[in-house]
């Protein structure tokens, strides 16, 4: 009877995934909510029952475990018998009202699983179980817009990635003018190939758990190197540490914190930002004003060049350590590229003065700060050809035209500012 006790005080604490999934309405994806109880077994230390994974055939499934209270401890995970690893805080995470903890990739193999924390949580922990089906046919045939000489490259769009259509877009999108590229990794590893499927979860993850309106990010980049259109080009994303505004995120799928990027993923990732930087007018390798973060930045940047400025609401080592150092020489090459030689300088010549809103709009601007000081005014599309615009004294601009523009303010004292604009699209 002894030997049987420590099995019968386990049992109650048992949870299952394979059971009890929510079903989509292809059938492709399935899913679970959770709240898993702690059982106290030293005053600091508090696990939950043993769980395990589903059995059917599927791609993959995820774990994206979460907590409705203030919690400041740390929190493990443990697969089957092996060692207890650390379950690190999503670094992308804003909610005030839920601690987030990076998105678990778990094999379709029945995989058993628990959790350990370091401090009490009497709400309980959750969890939300995505099981991945596998994705067939997708092909990369998204055509989106060109507006300049760099070839668009081969990506995925949406219906490429969801073909079942449960990961909608945005329903209230906030367009954006860009000049700043950010470069994140997914932090999260998954030993899958069905990369369009890796996808859906993430969008799963940043929707449901995340609170968010669509996937945070604009780009996503497999190993094999396909693109995948997140929420696409000229998009506010989700991405930059609160900081989203004039940014394009593209994400890197993969933990470069203990992987190589891939040479055809490093090269899908130069062929992007060369579109972005043509069809943005984005000068990869100057630096200047990012006016949400309030600070001078490279044009090209990786998410921790966000740490510690002064609007910055997260802080992270993304891309990971072995990716960040590799965006030098990115900026380099895609400066060399031969269809961005016709690209109209943005860099100011000093801080401007001058402010421009709404941005983006639909053809009317104000224009604030020294109206008296300004000389000329000069509009220009990105390929340098002028514009006709009307301009009023009281600093009110008006074009007729939609796209994306450069606004470039001669001061009577011979200085020049510029400001991208968007309007329209």
């Amino acid at each position: 009877m002894k030997k049987l006790l420590p099995i019968l005080l386990i049992l109650p604490f048992l949870f299952w995934f394979n059971i009890g999934f929510t079903q989509n309405n292809s059938g492709l994806d399935s899913s679970k909510d959770l709240t898993l109880t702690l059982r106290e077994i030293t005053p600091n230390e508090f696990i939950t029952g043993l769980g395990i994974g589903p059995q059917e055939d599927a791609s993959f499934f995820t774990l994206a475990v979460y907590i409705d209270a203030p919690f400041s401890g740390n929190l493990k995970y443990q697969l089957d018998n092996t060692e207890w690893q650390p379950l690190p805080r999503y670094h992308e995470a804003t909610r005030t009202d839920r601690e987030i903890f990076d998105l678990l990739f778990l094999p379709n193999k029945g995989t058993n699983i628990r959790f350990k924390s370091d401090q009490n949580i009497p709400s309980g922990l959750k969890a939300r179980g995505l099981i991945l089906g596998t994705t067939n046919n997708h092909s990369t045939s998204a055509t989106l817009r060109e507006d300049c000489t760099c070839p668009q490259p081969d990506i995925c769009g949406r219906d490429c990635w969801c073909p079942d259509g449960n990961c909608p877009t945005d329903a209230t999108p906030f367009a954006t003018a860009p000049s700043h590229i950010i470069v994140h990794h997914s932090a999260s590893a998954s030993t899958s190939n069905d990369f369009p499927a890796v996808v859906r979860s993430y969008w799963d993850f940043h929707v449901t758990v995340n609170g968010w309106d669509d996937i945070g990010y604009n780009w996503l980049i497999d190993g094999e190197g396909v693109i995948y259109e997140g929420r696409g080009s000229g998009m506010q994303g989700a991405h930059f540490s609160c900081m989203n505004s004039e940014t394009t995120g593209i994400c890197m799928i993969g933990n470069f914190e203990n992987s190589t990027p891939t040479t055809i993923a490093i090269n899908s990732l130069e062929n992007l930002i060369t579109w972005e930087a043509c069809d943005k007018t984005i000068v990869p390798a100057d630096s200047s004003n990012h006016v949400t973060s309030g600070s001078l930045l490279a044009h090209i940047s990786g998410h921790r060049d966000g740490n510690d400025l002064p609007n910055s609401c997260t802080n992270t080592v993304c891309p990971g350590e072995n990716l960040y150092p590799l965006l030098p020489g990115i900026r380099e090459r895609v400066t060399e590229k031969p269809c961005l030689n016709d690209l109209v300088p943005t860099q100011e010549i000093e801080a401007s003065l001058f402010q421009i809103f709404p941005n983006p709009s639909n053809g009317h601007f104000q224009l604030s700060g020294e109206l008296n000081q300004i000389a000329t005014v000069q509009v220009y599309g990105q390929t340098g050809q002028m514009i006709s615009f009307d301009f009023h004294q009281n600093g009110l601009l008006e074009i007729q035209q939609t796209g994306l523009f450069i606004l470039k303010i001669i001061r009577k004292n011979g200085s020049v500012s510029t400001h991208k604009f968007l309007v329209g699209i």
